[in-house]
């Protein structure tokens, strides 16, 4: 599926390359009787910017310097470091699911750039600002930028902005600690509290809180292509994490880490039976724990199929 956006850029000092931009205006289609094509580009004359800021009614928010229109296929490769951008933003404000975007080669196409308090720097341009004059804060040096610098989202509570990175879906009701961190490509669903570490590609539906310094799986740094699940009313204890999958209303006992392969023993039927945590993916209703006797990881049936959490806390 082919998704056009006009966008208002900056490039380097040089005038050479875009480094930024803000998206004004997201279409599957705009329909013009003639559109100069560079590349991804399409060079836009004033008559069509004209017609656009009536379709949109974003007369304050446009002007008539570096305006184009930018075009993405969201099942192709990264051809440029706006074209990421775009891919990501695109994810952050729900027109696209994660992990149903080509995002292969984005570490490959995105700039590494200076993201500060005013904007951002191509870093071979940063030597010749003068920090002192224009009270500059140097916020991060990476390819890709906090969600804030895009996009806020409605009804949210955020500790602290740099902890969650363009890309990430955060629903309504989501509170996300100081601590907390989520990653690009990651989908939170509504009322979720999040005081861990969610990782690229991770999806997490509603209700679910992950506790302090916890952690799940990505499919990035030797992750993996299996993309982990976590269902509603979900709770993953302080210092726990896991690398498979859960269903609803499963619980992770505070500092345990369960892999995919790790070995569970699962009480079933008045018996412990052996078997593999990913085996036991998308189940619901189960409950994970360290037998403090023996040291062996059991599993049992979570017969509450509810999760008491904070409701006041919870609260935006």
């Amino acid at each position: 599926m082919l998704y056009n956006s006009l966008i208002i850029y900056k490039t380097n000092i040089k005038k050479k390359k875009i480094i930024i931009c803000n998206f004004i205006a997201i279409k599957k289609k705009f329909f013009f009787l003639k559109i100069k094509k560079k590349l991804f580009k399409k060079m836009l004359n004033i008559k069509q910017i004209i017609y656009l800021m009536f379709i949109f009614n974003f007369w304050k928010k446009i002007n008539f310097k570096n305006v184009i229109l930018i075009t993405t296929i969201f099942i192709n490769n990264i051809i440029s470091n706006i074209d990421g951008l775009f891919k990501l933003y695109l994810i952050s404000i729900g027109i696209l699911l994660c992990n149903f975007i080509n995002l292969n080669n984005i570490f490959e196409k995105l700039i590494n750039l200076i993201w500060t308090n005013i904007g951002c720097y191509y870093i071979e341009d940063f030597t010749k600002i003068n920090i002192n004059k224009i009270n500059l804060i140097i916020e991060s040096i990476d390819k890709i930028p906090y969600l804030t610098k895009f996009y806020l989202p409605s009804n949210i509570r955020l500790s602290n902005t740099n902890r969650v990175r363009l890309g990430a879906f955060l629903s309504k009701g989501t509170t996300i600690m100081s601590e907390g961190y989520v990653n690009f490509n990651t989908f939170i669903g509504n009322n979720c509290m999040i005081e861990g570490r969610i990782s690229s590609g991770v999806y997490i539906s509603n209700n679910t809180d992950i506790g302090g310094s916890a952690s799940i799986m990505g499919t990035l740094s030797g992750g993996g292509k299996n993309i982990i699940s976590l269902g509603n009313n979900c709770l993953l204890g302080a210092n726990s994490g896991i690398g498979f999958s859960l269903g609803n209303n499963c619980i992770i006992e505070a500092g345990l880490y369960i892999t995919a392969g790790t070995k569970i023993f699962l009480f079933l039927n008045n018996n412990f039976i052996i078997i593999k945590a990913k085996k036991l993916s998308f189940i619901n209703n189960l409950i994970f724990y360290r037998n403090s006797l023996n040291g062996k990881i059991e599993c049992c049936k979570n017969f509450t199929k509810t999760i008491n959490i904070n409701k006041i806390l919870h609260n935006n």
